[in-house]
């Protein structure tokens, strides 16, 4: 780090999800809009991540993978009461009577889908397979951990006929529909797309140095290209708009001129 020049108030051990919860806090504090954090399961599988996210008051539809355990059904929790003998127990046991925790490829298997159209792209209707299911979170039951989480929605996506299973855990109100959570789901694509434009358009991948100011001065200058041909596209568009909207209409045989 030294050599690479690396700050001494950067040398600290972060996970990803701990970066991504300060660059929120970072970007907020500057005043830029939005309550929707919209991210896959690189970061949707930390507990303390969605946590994080609530405790700020924002909205989320994180990626999960198919090895979470969920509850179907509200649980029902012994919690521990005084017995006078021996040490109490400290946390809550899942009853007997309750509904036990299942896998979320086991939970996908049994859980209807149906086709749901988020929006028109440029070769026709953007449509896919899901299922919009109310679930408790499970993580830890076996110790109670989860036994005071509130209910989650869980967005399942069949990609094609033979494609993989996709999860989401969202803690979007509970009536909002489910075409609501497919498209707040799917509005990570025009982010997935300026990450591939800057990779592969602009050379955000192509560093090649060692230190710590190269690389900030490589991807400010790759950020910044990208945000002016951004605004260049925007202008052209307005522009094209407006000569569309000031061309005179052409008159068609029989029909009276309106220009």
């Amino acid at each position: 780090m030294d050599k690479a020049g690396v700050p001494k108030d950067q040398r600290r051990s972060r996970t990803k999800p701990e970066i991504a919860l300060e660059l929120l806090d970072r970007v907020r504090a500057e005043g830029l809009p939005g309550q929707r954090v919209v991210a896959d399961a690189g970061y949707g599988v930390s507990g303390a991540f969605r946590d994080g996210l609530e405790q700020r008051g924002l909205t989320y539809m994180v990626g999960v993978t198919g090895d979470f355990v969920v509850f179907s059904e509200q649980p029902r929790w012994d919690r521990p009461a005084a017995s006078g003998r021996g040490r109490p127990r400290t946390r809550p046991r899942l009853a007997a009577t309750s509904p036990r925790p299942v896998a979320l490829s086991e939970l996908a298997e049994k859980s209807p889908r149906r086709r749901v159209t988020w929006r028109e792209g440029t070769k026709g209707a953007l449509s896919g397979h899901f299922a919009w299911v109310r679930v408790w979170p499970a993580q830890g039951w076996a110790t109670g951990d989860c036994a005071d989480a509130r209910p989650l929605w869980l967005l399942i996506e069949k990609q094609g006929e033979d494609g993989p299973l996709k999860f989401a855990f969202s803690n979007l109100p509970a009536g909002t529909s489910c075409i609501a959570g497919v498209r707040l789901w799917k509005s990570r694509w025009p982010v997935e797309q300026g990450y591939q434009q800057l990779k592969e358009e602009l050379g955000l991948d192509h560093f090649e140095g060692r230190s710590w100011r190269g690389f900030h001065h490589h991807t400010a200058m790759t950020l910044l290209a990208y945000g002016f041909l951004l605004l260049e596209r925007h202008r052209i568009t307005i522009e094209r708009e407006h000569r569309k909207a000031a061309r005179p209409t052409r008159a068609k045989k029989g029909v009276p001129s309106r220009c």
